[in-house]
């Protein structure tokens, strides 16, 4: 079969980053689906033009606020090719809402279409910033109040970071083919499963009368969970026509529709003793959530320090913009940017050195030891004393830590034997780019003790077996247990049929690299024993509870460290290395584990030197809905990354996807502060906020 022929294993051995040798299930395989991806055969949702299709998009506001006053819905109906054209809304609350729709029978008509409909609107005041509405911080409690009062030494700061939007290569959208008493739905999402419970009453079918498929989905990083507004869209048109529908948005509404990392500001007060330790801790954050109601939080303190005795409040505030969704460690990074920075201003301030005073704040086992290796690796010992150099580029070293709690879901999963030797490993759960359908392979040829070349990875659909969606890293450490106990299953029921047809008892004979054994000798090839089972083959059957043993347990730590440069004339900052040691329990794919960790701190970095969602301060409007003006981190801005898998302690698949992005940007601003003497408190981490923090001595 086609799936079965572009997922052959690629097996290259890696010779880089020795440190990793040896420490996952397979070291060598790269991703199942390579190369489909590269010749193009991969089919992402984006990609499905159905026969007879329609295709819809949102009439969306433009300002910050406004009011429709007018539409020529006349005028766009007329369009040659324009199918309906529907008024949904009158109040446009964000540049980007909705107020309707047109449908048209393609691309073409439907942008003529749009330009013909002609809004008119009248304008609206706008709030932009968090600043422009956030309330006072409430009081401080008397005994934090008083340790603060009585500290050796206080600091009093403000750190901020900006929106980031999740600029995925495929954009956010939908394509329902709608057959009138069935339907499929191909999404680019995150969630399978909830585009299924999401989109059924939109298309008027029961969960058994329509499918989701997303084989191929080019990327996300929280927003795409569920059918969103695009799905919805396409499912209420689709049914209407009873023909198929594409909704897909353009990258303009991608950074304006489709959530974000909302901004944050972190107001901190902490008293701390002459040899830096802190004895009490006021944060009080303020998340903007657009026109959302909750989801501004920022997590500081994190927990991974000792803070002394800790105050927090926070408050999520409103202004003219979208409401966020979550993205990669929603509210880590905020937090975590805050607290290294703080950290190493403290210990600038009692002068003790940073890595000194988090190995002493931090009780974490793995952590302290991952501090040595890690100090080790990045040269930590040619560090210069922060503020003491004076050459035109200096150079900076910083670190920071990260920690990931293990998130239960439901997962099922199937692994079929053929009665020619052929393996099919089936999980409804999709593979966003993070090696899931990789790490199934791997899982379920490992656990049968066949070659991988006989496996092929069913994954994305809603009528394979349940999984989780791809978000609070917990698709692997679900799906891997349910996978795990679902091929050993398919294992004992071969054995079975083997051991009856020789007179055998099943516990006596195991499978290893393709023959069936018992003892030392070699009985039968794997091919040769599947000839004997039913015409149907056999099938293996896990979840959650036949694969607890399985399971991960504890706490995903990780510590990155940072070494750059930065020219002081011109405040342009340059990262040379991150070394990024990151524990995640039993290891499944060593390539696709190593590509999470580095895919984590490039989305770090970007974060910490570039990314900024800007509104227009009088209109409200976002002035760089693109990515010309809306800058992410690109090939010449990358350093010489490297992921380190810690093995130490493992205790089944443990989380990997979300922690590695959580402490790069507050290393980063350690690091700068390192390098310059002076701290820069608000991401991104541009030149001109260099420069003034050396001229005034903080940015």
């Amino acid at each position: 079969m086609s799936e079965q022929r572009d997922h052959l294993p690629t097996i290259m051995p890696t010779s880089n980053r020795p440190i990793n040798a040896g420490a996952a299930l397979d070291d060598d395989t790269a991703r199942l689906d390579a190369v489909a991806k590269v010749t193009g055969r991969a089919r992402y949702a984006r990609d499905r033009y159905e026969p007879n299709a329609l295709f819809a998009a949102f009439i969306r506001c433009p300002f910050g606020a406004a009011t429709l006053t007018g539409l020529d819905e006349a005028a766009a109906k007329a369009v040659p090719g324009v199918v309906d054209v529907k008024r949904t809304g009158d109040e446009g609350r964000y540049h980007g809402e909705p107020v309707g729709f047109v449908v048209a029978e393609s691309k073409h008509a439907l942008r003529r279409g749009l330009r013909a409909v002609a809004p008119k609107w009248k304008r609206g005041s706008v709030k932009t910033t968090i600043t422009d509405d956030a309330g006072p911080i409430p009081a401080t409690e008397d005994d934090v109040a008083e340790a603060i009062a009585n500290a050796d030494h206080v600091i009093e700061a403000v750190y901020s970071t900006p929106v980031q939007t999740h600029s995925a290569l495929e954009t956010h959208g939908v394509v329902v083919d709608h057959r009138g008493d069935t339907a499929t739905v191909y999404a680019s999402t995150q969630g399978t499963f909830s585009v299924r419970d999401g989109i059924g009453d939109a298309l008027g079918l029961a969960r058994s009368e329509f499918e989701v498929r997303c084989e191929y989905v080019g990327g996300g990083f929280g927003a795409k969970f569920g059918p969103g507004k695009e799905g919805m869209l396409a499912a209420e048109v689709a049914r209407r026509h009873e023909r198929p529908v594409y909704v897909f948005c353009d990258r303009a509404e991608e950074h304006l529709d489709t959530g974000n990392r909302p901004s944050s500001r972190t107001h901190v007060r902490v008293g701390f003793a002459k040899d830096g330790t802190p004895l009490a801790t006021r944060v009080h954050t303020w998340g903007g959530v657009g026109v959302a109601r909750r989801g501004g939080g920022a997590r500081i303190p994190s927990q991974r320090y000792d803070l002394g005795s800790v105050q927090k409040t926070h408050e999520d505030v409103q202004f003219n913009a979208g409401g966020p969704r979550a993205m990669r460690a929603p509210g880590w990074p905020q937090g975590a940017f805050a607290e290294e920075l703080l950290l190493d201003e403290i210990a600038t301030v009692a002068g003790v050195d940073p890595l000194a005073l988090r190995r002493r704040l931090d009780g974490d086992t793995a952590r302290r030891a991952m501090y040595d290796l890690g100090a080790d690796l990045i040269g930590w010992s040619r560090r210069a004393k922060t503020g003491t150099q004076s050459s035109v580029v200096r150079r900076g070293f910083g670190v920071g830590t990260t920690s990931w709690p293990r998130i239960p879901a439901r997962a099922e999963a199937e692994v079929v034997v053929h009665r020619d030797g052929s393996v099919e490993a089936r999980t409804g759960t999709q593979d966003i780019g993070q090696g899931q359908r990789t790490a199934m392979g791997v899982i379920a040829a490992t656990k049968l003790g066949v070659p991988l070349r006989l496996v092929t990875v069913m994954i994305g659909r809603s009528s394979y077996p349940v999984g989780p969606g791809s978000g609070g890293s917990m698709t692997l450490p679900n799906t891997a247990p349910a996978m795990m106990a679902a091929a050993l299953d398919a294992r004992s029921k071969v054995l079975e049929h083997v051991a009856r047809r020789r007179g055998m008892e099943a516990n006596e004979l195991t499978i290893a690299d393709g023959y069936v054994i018992r003892g030392e000798e070699r009985l039968v090839g794997w091919e040769d024993a599947c000839r004997g089972l039913p015409d149907d083959g056999v099938t293996g059957r896990g979840d959650g509870r036949s694969g607890a043993a399985h399971r991960g347990e504890g706490t995903s730590a990780g510590v990155q460290f940072v070494e750059l440069t930065v020219d002081s004339e011109t405040g342009v900052i340059a990262v040379e290395r991150v070394v990024a040691i990151q524990a995640c329990g039993q290891v499944v794919s060593r390539k696709t584990a190593e590509s999470q960790i580095i895919g984590g701190v490039i989305q770090g970095i970007s974060y910490a030197l570039f990314e900024d969602k800007l509104l227009d301060r009088n209109l409200g409007a976002m002035v760089n809905p693109n990515l010309e003006m809306y800058k992410i981190v690109g090939s010449r801005d990358m350093p010489h990354i490297e992921p380190v898998l810690w093995t130490q302690g493992q205790t089944g698949v443990r989380s990997l996807g979300e922690p590695p992005v959580v402490p790069t940007a507050g290393a980063i601003a350690a690091a700068v502060f390192n390098a310059i003497g002076a701290p820069v408190r608000h991401l991104p981490l541009t030149p001109d906020k260099v420069l003034a923090a050396q001229e005034g001595g903080a940015a």
